[in-house]
């Protein structure tokens, strides 16, 4: 019998050697491409997912010997959540039978960390089952990192541009602010300007009218002394004429008073007695007051707070004040309308107080007093508060009324603000600083005067002045001690035999005051009374409420019957304890 393989035909034998071969050439030239491709290529088993075929750059990139590969699984290789990932990855493929790519996955090497492009294959039988997993992992770690390093790049010109962006930005704002801010500057600039020309030119008027107060209220006090000494002496039964006469000039000096002090009101040179009192309260008592003043075609309407208005300040003066806004609101009123008079609390602010810088930061009660009438223009509003100015018809006001109030308002250390316009009404708004608090003060009774023993001390540089005051007291029965100056005074003091009861001194004189008078008089003799009198005050009294039981003022012009009356109730006062 022939024998296998070599007893057989070449013609049949060579045919099955030449496939067995061929399929070796070709598994070897497989491997060659498998084992030479520039990319990770590996094969794990469907079941176990371990490994079955690794190439020479798997092997390179991973830097593990293959020998070490075969047979392993992920989780004998890599950090457990690489692991976790391949795995989970993996039986995704082999379940759904798909190609899974993944663009970026890191993978933990001998040499560090790199970063893989992969694609995981399903390789299934002839039946439809998988059997295998092919992957093919490719290297990019150089393109990650320098895509990421773009990135950054990126990220940092981005960042850069949107910090120099808002910058400029910030930049835009802030000149836009500083330009509305300088404007608002000028504004305000020019505002106080004109504001503060204003205030000199009223400062300079005030102390020309205050000057002329003081001499007319020297002179009134004269002719009020010797008028009112002349009539206690006439019988008006048989010399009626001559009283007529004489109570008509004390009636025309009484009212030249009351112009003086408007002047001293304006100009802010009055002596005031402020109190503590609801601005409600005060308003509502003058009610009746301002109804007879504006007539039956206006109606008054009165707007009240529902917390109390506290201030402090004359109430005399703020009924002044009151009463000729009342007036200003109804000669602008002429055929009728609505004059709201509201009290109300308010805090300044500082934008309030940078757009008037006369006003003062913090709580403060307004008065407003509003009408219906004719209005003003610039040019009226700019003027208003100037002493002798007036748009009325001749003989119909002073120009007085509005300076007045001015003066009155900032004298009690508040503010007011106008708005009007022609044919829309004005309104005034008067601040007050809030001030609760009480008072111990009660009024000066009105009996008339009786008359002492006592010695008094008459310290007065107006000859006339002088001589009525010391032919009131002497009428009295008093013991006048006459001095025109203060070292007169002084000395008149130092060598008296017996000492001194009251000292009755002028406020305002050359070269000194009354109260450095009392000073240096009071060092001789400490326990002496002062009763101070003045037309204004140049500023050395000006709050009659600092005044103690030991003093006393007395507002020029004067009768005899009030200085009599003031110098006894003087030394009648309880000697202070000290």
């Amino acid at each position: 019998m022939p024998r296998p393989g070599k007893d057989l035909p070449g013609d049949f034998e060579d045919p099955i050697n030449r496939s067995r071969r061929d399929l070796e050439r070709v598994s070897t030239f497989l491997s060659s491409i498998v084992e030479n491709i520039p990319a990770m290529i590996f094969v794990k088993n469907a079941e176990s997912l371990r490994f079955e075929l690794f190439n020479k750059a798997g092997e390179a990139l991973l830097g593990i010997p293959r020998e070490q590969l075969l047979g392993k699984a992920d989780t004998d290789l890599f950090p457990p959540d690489q692991a976790a990932f391949f795995v989970e990855k993996d039986r995704r493929v082999l379940e759904d039978k798909q190609l899974v790519d993944i663009p970026l996955e890191p993978i933990d090497t001998a040499a560090g960390r790199r970063w893989l492009h992969t694609k995981k294959i399903p390789v299934v039988d002839r039946e439809g089952v998988a059997r295998y997993l092919l992957g093919i992992s490719l290297d990019i770690t150089e393109r990650h990192e320098a895509e990421e390093s773009l990135r950054r790049v990126q990220d940092e010109l981005e960042r850069r541009v949107a910090l120099r962006t808002r910058e400029l930005s910030l930049t835009v704002a802030r000149l836009e602010r500083e330009i509305s801010d300088r404007e608002r500057a000028e504004s305000a600039l020019q505002k106080s300007e004109d504001q503060l020309r204003h205030a000199q030119k009223m400062d300079a008027v005030g102390r020309l009218a205050g000057g002329v107060a003081h001499d007319f209220n020297n002179m009134l006090s004269v002719i009020l002394g010797h008028t009112e000494m002349a009539l206690a002496r006439l019988d008006t039964d048989d010399e009626h004429e001559l009283f007529d006469s004489l109570d008509t000039i004390r009636q025309a000096a009484l009212r030249s008073a009351g112009l003086t002090q408007q002047l001293l009101a304006f100009s802010r040179q009055q002596v005031v007695s402020p109190r503590h009192l609801d601005l409600r309260g005060l308003v509502r008592d003058f009610d009746k007051m301002l109804k007879r003043v504006i007539g039956d075609d206006i109606k008054l309407v009165i707007v009240e707070s529902a917390e109390a208005c506290a201030v402090r300040v004359d109430p005399v003066q703020m009924e002044q004040v009151i009463l000729n806004l009342a007036i200003n609101a109804r000669d602008a009123m002429p055929h009728g309308g609505h004059l709201t008079i509201e009290t109300k609390l308010t805090q300044l602010s500082p934008e309030h107080v940078f757009a008037h810088p006369n006003a003062k930061l913090g709580p403060h009660v307004e008065l407003c007093v509003r009408d219906e009438g004719t209005g003003m223009d610039a040019v009226t509003l700019g003027r208003i508060f100037e002493p002798f100015f007036t748009t009325k018809a001749e003989g119909r006001g002073t120009g007085l009324g509005l300076s007045t109030v001015y003066g009155i308002v900032h004298q009690a250390g508040g503010s007011l603000i106008v708005d009007s316009a022609l044919n829309q009404g004005s309104t005034f708004r008067v601040f007050l600083p809030y001030a609760a608090g009480r008072d111990s003060w009660q009024p000066v009774g009105g009996a008339p005067a009786r008359g002492g023993q006592e010695r008094v001390l008459l310290v007065e540089d107006e000859p006339e002045v002088r001589r009525v005051c010391a032919l009131t007291l002497q009428r009295l029965g008093y013991e006048v001690v006459v001095a025109e100056d203060e070292e007169h005074a002084v000395k008149l003091c130092a060598t008296a035999e017996r000492p001194l009861h009251a000292v009755v001194t002028d406020v305002v004189m050359p070269g000194t005051s009354g109260v450095a008078l009392v000073q240096r008089l009071r060092v001789l003799q400490p326990g002496i009374r002062v009763l101070f009198m003045s037309g204004y005050t140049d500023r050395q009294i000006v709050d009659t409420s600092s005044l103690n039981e030991l003093s006393a003022f007395l507002q020029k012009p004067f009768t005899p019957d009030s200085l009599g009356r003031q110098l006894r109730q003087l030394l009648d006062a309880r000697r202070i304890e000290t």
